[in-house]
């Protein structure tokens, strides 16, 4: 049977780990996996959900680190034609609860660490009616990893998913303090995987090391390599000199990287001798990056690296600045500033507040089309009409495209604040804050710094004796640990629009007057 009949995901992830099973997938510390292992293994969780009942449009999360079983976990997900709800563990408890019960999760997988708070929840969640546990074993309201695998058939399956069904909810902040479901369909997931493998230059040859989360832009990197048939190493928590013994001794040739992460290898290189020469390809993304620093990475690693610009509602491939694009800012600088040219299957224009076409150079709001938009947003019927309309989506970015098909972010119409490339949305911060006895009022902000990118600041109006630090702390475990404030800046009142809201533009403006653009 030809597995492309139909252009979905499941048939390409049944596709793609079959046709490469004598390749190398992954080295354990004690033994090599091959695509033949990794293949009937996650037959066997694709199998396992099929006994379940689950299939299309059912929802199945993940809430696992970096590694082989989340791997695993994806592709059988994948395979079975059900959706994947992917979930960051550094996420807070109650975002996680939020999510379960927003998309109607009927099975997730998740690890030990986390096992006893989602077997909690699951009072509140009547759907959910299977909890495999990563790293432990089967007990009450528990099914073992290991026992999961032997229950089920490593059997083939063949596709049975249309078109239309979804195949992945991603979780993104909302301004309402609430995480909301970004849909992609299993079409949409499909071109977005085939935009990764012709937009990346990667063989059979090549060894991808994984070291940011799964559940967030990496996820699409293992897909893509899974079609090429490339090797992984895993990271489940970032270590610098760890993941640098990993390239030396593995000789990795690729990997994903933030800025922050790139700033961290910088500085501790400076007094390594470190063999990372088996680097060809670094890609990075998810935040702006230092020009300065930019620079001193290619001086450190060569011109090697690559840049993408994307959203959740339309995931990494808007833009790429091209490792070629990086080399040629030898001559023409300026190309650093840009996130690139977007790429093979997007349309990119840039509009004014009514949607006008704004001609080349001026700043306006970047709308894209791409046959990998969002389907839309989960049970927000007005935040998916404000956000697509007639068929382009409206990312929130300012930006502007210059005479050679570059473009350039400015600013956002958002107040998103992206922190060590992790999405921060002020208002989950500000209703913890506003909670805080001393505050009487909180405003959340990105203010630049040269090691987050941008720091999470709150800018607060506080009763007399209140204390950064107390502030601080009082987040802690109330909001992601990415959320939590770098800064607290106390201040008699905060600037208010004509209206009465507060005027964030005013806010902002004392740190980033010196700056070319309003992102860092």
């Amino acid at each position: 049977m030809n597995d492309f009949q139909t252009t979905t995901v499941q048939a390409l992830a049944i596709n793609s780990a079959k046709k490469n099973w004598d390749l190398l997938f992954t080295n354990l510390e004690d033994r090599a996996v091959l695509y033949k292992e990794f293949d009937k293994k996650s037959n066997r969780i694709a199998n396992g959900i099929k006994a379940l009942g689950l299939g299309a449009n059912d929802r199945i999360s993940v809430i696992l680190p970096n590694g082989l079983e989340y791997a695993l976990a994806d592709f059988g997900i994948y395979k079975s034609g059900a959706a994947l709800v992917p979930s960051n563990m550094m996420v807070a408890a109650g975002d996680i609860a939020h999510i379960l019960q927003d998309a109607s999760v009927k099975m997730a997988f998740v690890h030990e660490s986390m096992a006893k708070k989602v077997l909690a929840m699951q009072k509140n969640l009547p759907l959910l009616k299977q909890i495999v546990v990563v790293g432990g074993a089967s007990r009450d309201g528990l099914t073992g990893w290991e026992d999961f695998l032997a229950q089920n058939s490593e059997e083939p399956l063949s596709p049975t998913a249309s078109e239309a069904d979804d195949a992945l909810i991603v979780y993104t902040g909302g301004t309402t303090g609430k995480p909301k479901g970004v849909l992609h369909s299993q079409r949409g997931l499909f071109f977005d995987v085939i935009a990764h493998v012709v937009g990346l230059p990667l063989t059979h040859k090549d060894k991808i090391l994984l070291m940011t989360p799964m559940s967030h832009a990496t996820g699409w990197l293992l897909f893509a390599g899974c079609v090429k048939g490339t090797s992984f190493c895993f990271e489940m928590v970032f270590d610098p000199f760890k993941v640098l013994e990993v390239i030396e001794k593995e000789k990795v040739t690729m990997t994903m990287m933030v800025p922050t992460i790139i700033y961290v290898f910088l500085d501790i290189l400076k007094g390594m001798e470190v063999d990372t020469s088996s680097l060809r390809i670094i890609g990075y993304g998810a935040a702006p990056i230092a020009a300065s620093r930019l620079e001193e990475a290619m001086e450190r690693f060569g011109r090697i690296f690559y840049q993408k610009y994307g959203l959740v509602e339309c995931p990494n491939m808007i833009t790429t600045l091209t490792v070629e694009d990086h080399v040629r800012a030898l001559e023409k600088p300026s190309i650093l500033q840009s996130c690139g040219k977007p790429d093979h299957m997007v349309s990119l224009k840039i509009v004014d507040d009514d949607g006008n076409e704004l001609p080349m150079g001026q700043v306006g709001e970047i709308v894209v089309k791409a046959p990998y938009v969002m389907s839309g947003y989960l049970n927000l019927e007005d935040a998916t009409k404000k956000t697509l309309k007639d068929g382009w989506l409206y990312t929130g970015d300012m930006g502007k495209v210059d005479d050679e098909g570059y473009v350039y972010i400015v600013d956002r119409k958002k107040d998103l604040v992206i922190t060590g490339g992790m999405n921060v949305f002020p208002a989950d911060v500000e209703a913890c804050l506003i909670n805080h006895p001393q505050v009487k009022d909180v405003s959340v902000i990105g203010i630049p710094d040269d090691h987050w990118g941008e720091a999470v600041t709150a800018c607060v109006v506080a009763e007399e004796g209140a204390v950064e630090e107390e502030l601080i702390q009082f987040c802690k475990g109330k909001v992601s640990k990415y959320a939590v404030p770098k800064k607290v800046i106390f201040m008699d009142e905060l600037p208010k629009t004509i209206i009465g809201k507060i005027d964030k533009k005013t806010l902002r403006a004392p740190f980033w007057e010196e700056k070319l653009r309003q992102v860092n």
